[in-house]
């Protein structure tokens, strides 16, 4: 079977055919790029006398060595919403939106952009031509907002001090749609320090109610969608508080290391200077370069390779980015959850009943007559997302999100 699909992978937007695939490029996304840069470079011409005058010889010579900053363009979500039309949205610097691009006649359309909340998780109702999406807050919050597809800006249908997210259409005549949903905690500072455990909730705007699908005080239920079938589908991965006990051993290990900690940070600090004024490090046998580990973010919680380091398996050219207790289930009203795969990062429905889901470095397909298949596989580290309706998938630097297009 030959699918066609979009596809996100560290933060990019690829369509993925018969014929190969191609990068959907935002012409948004590029001209704050473009106009961010030629900010800088006249910032950078007013100031060159006066820092030439202030700042020592070894911090000149690095400064030059330095690459012009850029502002990350990342399309964090997108769903279909006609054959060959796609929404996404998209974040570049502060500023993020909504937009819509025509693969016929390859061109960007801006549906709304704003710089006070950011917008992702999208999916579209192509009967009522409504846009569900996420709205997340400087506060912390998040919730459910809708837009017409010609409107102006999010309406925001929930609130709370709570985190909603990936909003998804059930199918059929009634106005309604599930999501995830987790309670805040809060220091006595007013800052964020724990959340309770993602449940599913269902909200009716015919009967103007908001429902308990699914809940387990010891896991997040994440992702939740109703297919065609009726059935309820999402991710099941285990629950952990961020605050902990207090732990005797962990104190003692705390206060031990104090002292090394300390003779660090002054030789650190002694090591700026030296690089400051001369342009070399005190110590320069044996001094590499750091990088930093990398890691993904996936509902909330960041997976690194250390985090993943006794717990990686399936194939090998395609190992799974998220342990096995990272699980799809498929659950009736009321009913015994289904195992249906394990190492699932994101998934998706398509109509004909075709369930799509990846683990961040392939994309499988279980079609509706229990086959299994695999589109294709990717190493590497990437972004993540869901697969929408449409079937989103994967490509190079691993998959985050797909749907598919026809």
């Amino acid at each position: 079977m030959s699918l066609s699909f979009a596809y996100l992978s560290q933060g990019k937007l690829y369509i993925q055919t018969a014929n190969g695939s191609r990068e959907i490029e935002s012409e948004f996304g590029q001209t704050v790029q473009e106009r961010t840069l030629t900010m800088q470079r006249r910032k950078a011409w007013k100031n060159k006398g006066i820092m030439e005058m202030m700042l020592p010889p070894g911090a000149l010579e690095q400064m030059r060595q330095q690459p012009e900053a850029t502002v990350n363009i990342a399309i964090s979500s997108v769903c279909v919403e006609a054959e060959n039309q796609l929404l996404y949205a998209l974040e570049a610097g502060d500023v993020g939106g909504i937009f819509g691009f025509d693969l016929n006649r390859d061109r960007e359309e801006r549906l709304f952009h704003n710089t006070d909340f950011r917008i992702g998780e999208l999916d579209f109702n192509r009967d009522r031509q409504l846009i569900a999406c996420t709205v997340t807050h400087r506060t912390g919050i998040s919730n459910i907002a809708l837009m017409p597809r010609q409107g102006l800006r999010p309406n925001e249908v929930t609130e709370g001090d709570s985190i909603d997210l990936a909003p998804r259409w059930i199918p059929g005549k009634h106005k309604a749609l599930v999501y995830q949903s987790a309670g805040l905690g809060r220091s006595s500072e007013g800052y964020v320090c724990d959340r309770a455990p993602f449940t599913i909730e269902k909200l009716d705007f015919d009967q103007q109610e908001v429902v308990t699908l699914a809940n387990d005080p010891k896991s997040d239920l994440l992702s939740p969608q109703i297919g065609h079938d009726g059935l309820l589908y999402y991710i099941r991965r285990p629950y952990q508080a961020r605050h902990k006990g207090f732990n005797l051993l962990h104190w003692l290990k705390e206060i031990l290391l104090i002292p090394f900690r300390l003779v660090y940070a002054i030789f650190q600090w002694l090591n700026f200077f030296s690089q400051m004024y001369t342009g070399k490090p005190l110590m320069a046998a044996g001094t590499r370069q750091t990088v930093e580990p990398k890691q993904i973010k996936a509902w909330g919680d960041w997976i690194t390779p250390e985090t993943m380091r006794d717990r990686r398996f399936g194939e090998p050219d395609a190992p799974s980015l998220v342990p096995r207790t990272w699980q799809l289930m498929r659950q009736a009203n009321q009913g015994t959850p289904e195992l249906l795969a394990e190492g699932v990062l994101s998934y998706d429905l398509t109509t004909d009943g075709t369930l799509l889901y990846t683990n961040g470095s392939a994309i499988y397909a279980i079609y509706s007559d229990g086959k299994k298949d695999r589109l294709g596989a990717s190493g590497g580290w990437g972004s993540t997302g869901r697969i929408s309706e449409n079937r989103r998938g994967y490509k190079k630097g691993a998959p985050s999100g797909c749907t598919p297009i026809n």
